[in-house]
């Protein structure tokens, strides 16, 4: 089927775990953690790292190999990455840095790549939005370069590019796939809350309320404090809310941070309902995971789900994959509609 040549924005630590990841996958094994081998033909060794951006001194001039393990990143290492040839270039920085309590991000203060040119030079197919949360505008930046270099974009951050109808039009009419928006993980908060109440709604049990509450001390944790609290919280409730047919107290997605947990994130569930004769039950979980690799296997299948739009000349937000991938998607589908339609797509 040949090659997915992909461009990265944000070299931090989701980008760090996705870089290893196909690394680590492209070697071969047994698969462990991915949730397709294959999509339409493409492997995980068909994606191939051709352009890379940031702003961050501490990787801003280095080989993308190694600018993945850059302060102040903390994912895991899960394989060794040798050079690839892929020089982190200066991205846009329009969305202020300096006035963050607790990032620990030292901007780079070289002039910014022409991105276009960049796109257009790297023949980049699918350009992969990692900035930081909060971004806004650095995201929208990206999203015009990809119109003016005929490449789909695929929006892993929380600002509303795939799920706004002007800009699915944008790339309507450009002829080009769009996906997004935030990354839905693969054992993340979000999904597994999803996941909780699709399965008591299927069993007949009714919801009186439930939370999901998270603590981190990643880089994550960080943005949704300082920068996106409100709309994640906002965009977290409402894919969770559609997991059942009916309205209820619900609160999903407030975050705090909590520096020594580096990597790491404790998410709390609680649920209050009733079943069989309207006999009472709650239910408390905890889940604890590590956040860069969270995102990883989504994204491998998701940029091979654009690379399949791409071949196929699909246009436009992409509603299978957005609903697969991402929270916030225009057209919300339960779990398991959700990878029927995305499996059906890219079959």
């Amino acid at each position: 089927m040949g090659e997915i040549r992909v461009a990265v924005a944000g070299v931090g630590n989701c980008c760090s775990s996705f870089v290893q990841g196909v690394s680590l996958y492209s070697q071969g094994g047994d698969g462990l953690g991915l949730l397709h081998a294959e999509l339409g033909g493409y492997k995980a060794s068909d994606i191939r790292f051709v352009e890379a951006f940031d702003i961050a001194a501490s990787k801003v001039g280095r080989d993308l190999s190694e600018a993945i393990f850059a302060q102040p990143n903390q994912a895991p290492t899960v394989s060794e990455v040798e050079g690839l040839g892929v020089e982190v270039r200066m991205g846009p920085a329009p969305d202020s840095v300096e006035n963050e309590a607790l990032a620990n991000i030292m901007r780079a203060y070289v002039e910014a790549t022409d991105l276009v040119k960049a796109l257009k030079d790297g023949g980049v197919d699918v350009l992969v939005n990692l900035i930081s949360g909060g971004s806004d505008k650095a995201s929208r930046i990206y999203a015009n370069a990809c119109l003016e270099a005929g490449c789909a974009f695929l929006n892993a951050t929380p600002t509303g590019i795939a799920s706004d109808t002007a800009w699915d039009s944008k790339f309507r009419g450009a002829g080009l796939p769009l996906a997004g928006d935030d990354l839905l993980d693969q054992v993340g908060a979000t999904v597994v809350h999803m996941g909780l109440l699709e399965f008591l709604n299927g069993r007949g049990v009714r919801i009186d309320e439930s939370y999901q509450l998270d603590v981190g001390g990643g880089t994550e944790s960080i943005n949704t404090l300082e920068k996106t609290r409100e709309t994640k919280r906002s965009i977290k409730t409402t894919a969770v809310t559609g997991s059942v047919p009916y309205e209820f107290p619900l609160v999903s997605g407030s975050t705090d941070f909590v520096d020594f947990l580096g990597n790491g994130r404790d998410s709390f569930f609680w649920l209050k309902g009733r079943y069989f004769g309207g006999a009472p039950f709650t239910m408390d979980a905890k889940l604890s995971t590590l956040d860069a690799p969270n995102g990883g296997s989504v994204l491998i299948d998701a940029i091979r789900a654009l690379k399949i739009a791409r071949d196929r000349k699909v246009s436009g937000t992409v509603p299978a994959i957005c609903g697969y991938a991402f929270k916030r998607s225009a057209k919300r589908a339960g779990l398991t509609e959700a990878y029927r339609l995305f499996r059906e797509f890219t079959g």
